[in-house]
């Protein structure tokens, strides 16, 4: 006799499916009751079907359609951070081949030259450490822009850094390579070429979505917002809540200000893509509410500025 899926079984089978998968799941509700069943306890008790349809809403509702609840701004902004050491190691560098030509510095295991190639290490150090946050915050959040150059950009951010951080060391140290003796130009030289190749092929991002996957994650972000969003002229993220403390204080467009509300649609042809962190993932929660009958952003409609 089958036995029937566990609430903890179908939540490990789902939570384990990526966002497109997740999506799939959603729209194949009725067949994800009937999967094989794990090899549990059986002292455990079995749920009734609608149960296990309703644990694998909540795990797709978790999945980042509309670039994911989970807060990226402690991902970005640690990126950001070890992006502007690696500048700072750049600068660095250039100081101490500054000082080793001024010097008559000529073998690599100078001083100069090996402060120089430490800071280059770390350079490329910081790089790589940062792209890795920034990828996995576009994993969580990716970019729904639909112009695929934007989209690029912010997802091989990355890659753009490693070559701030590396092209103009190695522009200034080809134009004093006539400086050096062979043997020290062609080690630094071999060395920041290498620094350069593997921070740049560690900082590419591989899975920077299509345009069919972010035509869908656009359609599940306007499906998740309830009733209007706002945006404001000169920022770069839309908002559920009215409330929300980076938006409570702005007046609307209407009324001299600066604040717009809409529909998610209007917030994507405003090239507003990016969910506020405080209060775009709360769309489930508003539902929630509405359906107990509480009030929140519903109170606050005459405050809501005209789209």
């Amino acid at each position: 006799m089958e036995k029937k899926p566990t609430v903890s079984d179908a939540a490990k089978a789902e939570a384990a499916k990526k966002a497109a998968a997740a999506k799939k799941a959603a729209q194949s509700k009725g067949t994800a009751t009937k999967s094989a069943p794990a090899k549990a306890a059986p002292k455990k008790a079995p749920v009734k079907a609608e149960e296990v349809e309703e644990t694998v809403e909540q795990v797709v509702d978790e999945a980042p359609a509309s670039g994911g609840k989970g807060s990226v701004k402690g991902l970005r902004i640690g990126a950001i951070i070890l992006w502007v050491l690696a500048l700072a190691a750049e600068v660095g560098a250039f100081f101490a081949f500054s000082y080793a030509i001024r010097n008559g510095a000529q073998n690599w295991n100078e001083p100069e030259f090996l402060l120089m190639i430490g800071a280059l290490v770390l350079d490329a150090i910081f790089c790589i450490v940062a792209a890795q946050l920034w990828k996995k915050a576009n994993r969580i959040r990716p970019s729904l822009a639909s112009s695929k150059l934007v989209r690029t950009l912010w997802h091989q951010l990355g890659v753009i850094m490693v070559l701030v951080c590396f092209l103009p060391i190695g522009i200034f140290l080809l134009a004093k390579s006539d400086k050096l003796n062979k043997k020290t130009k062609t080690i630094l030289i071999a060395l920041l070429a290498a620094l350069l190749v593997g921070a740049g092929a560690a900082s590419t991002d591989f899975q920077q979505p299509s345009d069919a996957e972010v035509a869908q994650m656009q359609q599940a972000a306007t499906e998740e917002a309830v009733g209007e969003v706002y945006w404001t002229k000169f920022g770069k993220s839309y908002h559920f809540d009215r409330n929300c403390p980076y938006i409570a204080g702005k007046t609307s467009v209407s009324e001299g200000g600066t604040l717009y509300a809409g529909t998610l649609q209007q917030a994507f042809d405003a090239n507003r893509w990016d969910p506020c962190d405080t209060c775009a993932g709360g769309a489930q929660a508003k539902l929630d509410e509405a359906a107990a009958g509480g009030t929140t952003t519903t109170d606050t409609t005459a405050e809501q500025p005209a789209g």
